[in-house]
């Protein structure tokens, strides 16, 4: 019988992902020294009477056009208010901001060496939305790597800078003393000038109390023995009394990162486990009761049938943030048929045929 590469795979991958023993402490990286996990070290998560108001923040975007030379994006940011199950309209702010951007690229000559710097522009639909957008000089990222343009890191440059923007205006005029705003994936910042608009958002939730977390739809992240975290965790958590809780993971000490790491699962249906942070100055003034009610808070919203366990704040707020494939293509119809009143239609056309070759043959051979 003829062997079945299929089978001998998975067969393989098996015995290699099972040669070391279990570990209980998350691998170490950069400042980042993981904390020892055992079942004594869970906490339970207890229902709360009275959920806190929670806002969620969330960004979505979508290339629209590109060439090696420049690049044209759809981005969205959005954030909805929850307290409990019951939705809160927002009373100030606009919840949902639409805008373009594209992105540059210019060759610098220097004494030594040439350099490539990548340039961006905003162009939201009406000019008071500039307000909850980056400054695009902070958006501006230099280097001697000419294939940046087209790794995803600069796609979702001015997204992720307006999420941060967008967030400290939520904190600082949508929420009050002891409510909770999360931010979509980790508070780690990583682009260079992210820091300074994650720290603007801390700084004006903290003069409000507004408490700032972040949930991680994924993670990955190890333990020492090379296993997932989040899966080691979950069997960690068999030998746990109670069906929600939450775990501390790490201490962080950089700067780019000042959220403090914990797992959480938020209903006792969950098949998932959830990074969670919130931020490190907040989390080391808390008392057992307060990390309790925060914690209880995104819990008494995790109760959406489809996915119990996982926010339907944070549901909502990917539903309305995302940017689909449709929706890009009707925006390219509408890019396309003002690209052709313009007189540098041709030679833009030009540039984007560069990189359209593969998607033309797939059109012949699909």
């Amino acid at each position: 019988m003829a062997e079945n590469p299929v089978r001998s795979l998975i067969e393989n991958l098996g015995k290699e992902l099972t040669q070391k023993p279990p570990s209980d402490r998350l691998f170490p990286y950069g400042k980042v020294q993981g904390k020892v996990i055992t079942p004594e070290n869970f906490m339970q998560i207890l229902e709360t009477t009275k959920p806190r108001k929670i806002a969620f923040v969330d960004g979505g975007d979508g290339i629209l056009e590109e060439s090696p030379n420049f690049m044209i994006i759809l981005n969205r940011v959005y954030f909805s208010i929850f307290e409990g199950k019951k939705r809160i309209s927002a009373s100030k702010l606009k919840q949902r901001i639409e805008f373009f951007s594209y992105v540059v690229s210019e060759v610098r000559d220097n004494e030594d060496k040439k350099t490539v710097s990548y340039n961006t522009k905003l162009f939201p639909y009406s000019k008071s939305d500039l307000t909850y957008l980056p400054d695009e000089t902070d958006l501006e990222y230099k280097t001697d790597n000419t294939n940046v343009l087209q790794e995803s890191r600069l796609v979702s440059l001015s997204r992720r800078f307006a999420e941060w923007s967008l967030a400290e205006k939520v904190a600082s005029e949508e929420l009050n003393e002891g409510d909770i705003l999360i931010m979509d994936g980790s508070l780690q910042t990583g682009y260079k000038n992210e820091s300074k608009y994650a720290s603007r958002l801390y700084d004006s939730a903290q003069k409000r109390g507004v408490i700032v977390c972040g949930l991680t739809k994924s993670s990955r992240l190890i333990m020492e023995s090379g296993e997932p975290l989040l899966a080691r965790i979950q069997e960690i958590a068999e030998n746990v009394p109670f069906k929600t809780w939450f775990v501390e993971i790490a201490d962080m000490a950089s700067s780019d990162n000042r959220g403090h790491m914990l797992a959480a699962k938020f209903h006792p249906k969950s098949k998932h486990v959830f990074r969670f942070e919130i931020l490190r100055d907040q989390f080391n003034r808390m008392d057992d009761l307060e990390k309790n009610d925060v914690l209880a808070s995104i819990a008494a919203n995790s109760h959406d049938l489809a996915m119990p366990g996982y926010p339907y704040g944070s549901i909502d707020a990917d539903r309305f943030a995302q940017v689909r494939k449709n929706e890009l293509e009707m925006y390219r119809g509408l890019m396309v048929a003002e690209m052709t009143k313009v007189a540098e239609w041709k030679r833009l056309q030009k540039y984007t045929l560069t990189t359209k070759f593969h998607d033309d043959l797939n059109l012949v051979t699909s």
